[in-house]
């Protein structure tokens, strides 16, 4: 069990900075109410339906093209008689594989009145009004049902254009929806002051169940038998209700808007009589019957009254179908509730005065959209990003719990090498209601952990879920590797932001809470299958640098190098909704691969359908035999892909990147003697250049005392020819004038003409001294310097993880130990094999501690460096007894070398004499 921060009861509160509120710390017992809604709900392959076309298919009833007769009804029935009269709302729950290959009329579905032969609503639905493929989607269509008793039957007539399959049909219990209205405003009405209200409802397909999260975040609870009981708990704090009109559905968003600052409840007609009278004798504060005949005038209404009194730093898009779920959040944050189609130009006039409200780059829209596209790039245009939240039912409780994550480090990489490295990723994450509901499920998965898997999450989370993210990273393997969903702290099409500055500032937000939520992959949408700007990828590139890389939605794995920094590539495939197409795709992907460079392959999938956690254990074991072919987490994919185009592998260390000539979105703080600013980088040749200093500066103060690696990101015209010295690196201290490192960089260093490539050099920093980086050019070549990085370290090793390996010992605590009574002399540790140090001198610091420092100047464990290609050593040491100054006290022992051989593979070894009991704990390659 997962126990959750303790916190004081504040009431709400909402800082600087912050994307979503923060809520008081949950009671100490909640009150748990169960809101289920029954349904009037019929399986598409159950009995109580009938088919003219189509088959069965597993969970549902497929029609498919050139398989099934078209024109004819996939489902009619069931002749229903329970439906109540009056006003219903038919539901239809359909999926479809292809939602781009045209836009033709794919199915109608209808209610008709089988007693009468009427026909009560009809709606033609057509291929782009999917949303998303290989999942079910809701289809709604209001009815009116004349007269209780009749048979009524939900109708799908197929045409033969698409394959279509239906998942259920139905209506749902309208008076069991009345009154989850009410329960919800007055769960946020009572939860603004102190969350004391947990419920549970059905309305989510794949629902985590109705006590799963409480007891996995060890939350207390008392069951409410009687919910209405709640009214009388809690009367004190309710002033009255707000009555909405049913005749005007979107006079509900218009009540709760009301009812939110007026700390009312939202009150259905059916129930106003039942309100106001004993033992509750709640007062009307507003009736909304018969003041509005159309939507527009609602949320006109809305807009010139109520949004001058409610928060601009957020707004709710919920339909009115939505009686419950995010409805509590909206109440207890007193936002203005909307329901606005941009793709209707007079919702569209509405909806843009509501968004220029709100302030650019940070403005959240939480809920839902009419249409996902449209209503993505409205407020993208506005920046303002959406939460997908609309069916999220407790957070106004999880927004309360302890925001101290306790991230878990990137496990180490594989060594690169001439393979296929394939990413698996699970879609959907950056929807909070999915995290809420289906996530568990599959994350309660007992196979969880058999492989790697990336699973998208939000980093909005940090600030509506932190309790929910700090149970996942507790409960996660190694193998889980939490990635963002799009496009950060919310969904976005950053390409149609017209503001580049406020862009910048979302991304850096975006990369504050990602750091904080220990977030290094991050999946970057333009459209459903739009690419990503240079200008927005150059933005994530310089203003997010804690990322090792973004996937784009642009399917068939082309990889761009946003600034030479940022690696981004379009996923090979995206919403495969079956194992089968997953291997599908990762064939297409690795076709024609000639085994002489890596070859990288991510692959998204779809959570809702045909796949479970088991489907991604499949998929890995299905590829046992291929040698070559290595699945691994989304981190260590993007630190593979890094390594292969010469990028620091662990974004956590580095202290800072400086371009070595302005940019556009940044100034050079270098100074030159000679050369000038060309090709992306400061340049000098032979022809208009003398010898002279490229670069020198910063004179920077601020970076830590200790070990630091300056890394020259260079390139050459030609590396044939005379094996010139072609420039000089070195590192200043200015302040002392005491030159720290200096490397002489040849012509036969560079690994082909043309090419960046970085050379590093490691020293000692002194804390407030002065730094300069410098290269003194020779007037041997055509020399570009592109940026300058200086990190804490180039790579790190944990000692009993998989890249190293190990002759004797074994895995113990945090480290690898051998023990004279129970191990041979040997060593210990040995490897990684690494090809891809760069150029430069290096430092390699081996972390060691021993049960025995008392045998004086014998040599108990030696370290060393060695080259795999030639097998000579590079640097060695033996480590004495003494020269441990405790027992069993971790101590750094560190080896330095000039690594000028191009792509020879370095291993770094211990090897263990048998004279006393030897823990390894990392490898620090500096």
């Amino acid at each position: 069990m997962f126990s959750p921060g303790e916190a004081s009861a504040t009431g709400l509160t909402w800082p600087a900075r912050q994307v979503l509120p923060s809520f008081s710390a949950p009671a100490a017992t909640l009150d748990l109410v169960d809101v289920t809604t029954s349904e009037f709900r019929y399986e598409g392959e159950g009995p109580q339906l009938r088919h003219s076309t189509g088959h069965l298919d597993g969970n549902g009833w497929l029609a498919q093209v050139s398989i099934d007769a078209p024109n004819q009804f996939m489902i009619y029935g069931p002749y229903a008689t329970d439906i109540p009269a009056g006003n219903n709302t038919a539901f239809f729950d359909l999926t479809i594989d292809n939602n781009t290959a045209n836009n033709a009329i794919v199915v109608t579905v209808d209610v008709r009145d089988n007693t009468t032969g009427a026909v009560l609503a009809k709606r033609d639905i057509y291929r782009m009004d999917f949303t998303k493929v290989g999942s079910v989607q809701r289809f709604q269509l209001p009815f009116n049902n004349p007269t209780t008793g009749h048979g009524i039957e939900f109708r799908v007539f197929w045409y033969g254009a698409a394959y279509i399959k239906v998942d259920a049909v139905g209506a749902p219990n309208q008076l069991k929806h009345d009154e989850t209205v009410l329960f919800a405003t007055l769960k946020g009405l009572v939860n603004r002051t102190q969350p004391r209200i947990y419920s549970y409802d059905d309305t989510v397909r794949g629902n985590e169940g109705k006590l799963n999260w409480l007891n996995s975040l060890g939350l207390q609870y008392t069951e409410v038998s009687d919910k209405w009981s709640l009214l009388t708990k809690y009367k004190n704090e309710i002033t009255g209700i707000v009555i909405y009109d049913t005749a005007v559905p979107d006079t509900l968003n218009l009540a709760t808007t009301i009812a939110s600052l007026r700390n009312g409840l939202v009150a259905p007609p059916n129930l106003v009589a039942r309100l106001t009278a004993a033992p509750y004798y709640l007062p009307i504060l507003q009736d909304l019957r018969g003041s509005f005949t159309s939507k527009t005038q609602v949320y006109q209404y809305l807009y010139d009254y109520y949004w001058s009194q409610v928060t601009h730093k957020m707004i709710v898009g919920l339909t009115p179908d939505i009686k419950g779920n995010l409805r509590e959040y909206a109440a207890a944050t007193q936002a203005a509730v909307v329901w606005l189609d941009p793709k209707i130009a007079a919702e569209d006039t509405l909806l843009r005065k509501f968004l220029a409200g709100m302030p650019y780059g940070s403005g959240i829209y939480m809920g839902w959209w009419p249409d996902e596209a449209a209503g993505i790039q409205r407020v993208s245009e506005y920046g303002v990003s959406t939460i997908a939240s609309d069916f999220s039912s407790n957070l106004t409780v999880f927004s309360g719990m302890s925001r101290a994550v306790n991230v878990k480090p990137v496990p180490n990489k594989p060594t690169l090498s001439n393979k296929i490295y394939i990413a698996l990723i699970l879609s959907d994450g950056d929807n909070m209601q999915y995290l809420e509901h289906h996530f568990k499920k599959l994350w309660d998965s007992p196979s969880r952990g058999q492989v790697p898997l990336g699973w998208t999450i939000s980093p909005a989370m940090l600030d509506a879920m932190p309790g929910l993210l700090n149970y996942l990273y507790a409960t996660s393997t190694p193998n889980d590797n939490l990635i963002s969903g799009p496009t950060g702290i919310g969904y976005t099409y950053p390409n149609y932001w017209g503001n580049q500055t406020y862009l910048d500032d979302y991304v850096a937000l975006t990369d504050d809470y990602m750091n904080r939520s220990g977030l290094k992959v991050l999946t970057v949408w333009n459209t459903i299958n739009g690419g990503t700007n240079t200008n927005v990828g150059n933005s994530f590139a310089y203003k997010a640098p804690s990322l090792l890389g973004l996937t784009a939605q642009n399917a068939g794995g082309g990889i761009t190098v946003y600034n030479n920094v940022l690696p981004s590539q379009g996923l090979n495939a995206t919403y495969c909704p079956t194992e089968s197409s997953m291997i599908s795709e990762i064939n297409k992907a690795i076709s024609g691969w000639n085994g002489t460079s890596p070859r990288f392959v991510s692959i998204q999938a779809n959570p809702w359908e045909g796949n479970t956690y088991q489907s991604f254990v499949n998929v890995v074991n299905s590829y046992k035999s291929n040698t070559n072919i290595v699945f691994v987490r989304p981190d260590n994919y993007f630190q593979l892909m890094r390594e292969y185009y010469n990028l620091p592998t662990d974004t956590s260390t580095i202290v800072k990147t400086y371009e070595a000539e302005n940019q556009s979105y940044a100034s050079s703080p270098f100074s030159h003697a000679v050369g000038r600013s060309f090709d992306n980088g400061w340049t000098a040749n032979v022809t208009d250049d003398g010898p002279g200093m490229m670069l020198y500066g910063p004179y920077v103060t601020t970076f830590p005392a200790g070990q630091l690696t300056t890394t020259f990101k260079m390139k050459i015209d030609v590396i044939t020819g005379n094996n010139d010295n072609v420039v000089t690196l070195d590192v200043r201290d200015a302040t002392s004038g005491a030159v720290l490192t200096t490397f002489d960089v040849y012509r036969n260093q560079f690994k082909a003409n043309g090419v960046y490539q970085d050379f590093s050099l490691t020293y000692n920093n002194v804390a407030g001294h002065q730094l300069e980086f410098r290269a003194n050019y020779k007037d041997k070549a055509s020399i570009n310097i592109d940026k300058v990085t200086t990190t804490t370290r180039l790579g790190q090793y944990e000692a009993e993880g998989a890249v190293l390996a190990h002759g004797t010992g074994r895995s113990s605590g945090d480290g690898w130990q051998a023990s004279p009574s129970l191990d041979a002399a040997g060593h210990m540790v040995y490897g990684p094999y690494d090809a891809n140090v760069p150029v430069g001198t290096r430092k390699v610091t081996f972390r060691l501690k021993t049960d025995n420092n008392s045998l004086g100047a014998q040599p108990i464990v030696g370290i060393d460096v060695r080259d795999g290609t030639t097998g000579l050593g590079l640097a060695s040491m033996d480590v004495a007894s003494q020269q441990f100054t405790a027992a069993n006290q971790y101590q750094d022992f560190s080896l330095s070398f000039n690594q000028t051989a191009l792509n020879h593979p370095l291993e770094y070894r211990v090897y263990f004499n048998k004279t006393a009991t030897i823990t390894v704990d990392k490898v620090t390659i500096h």
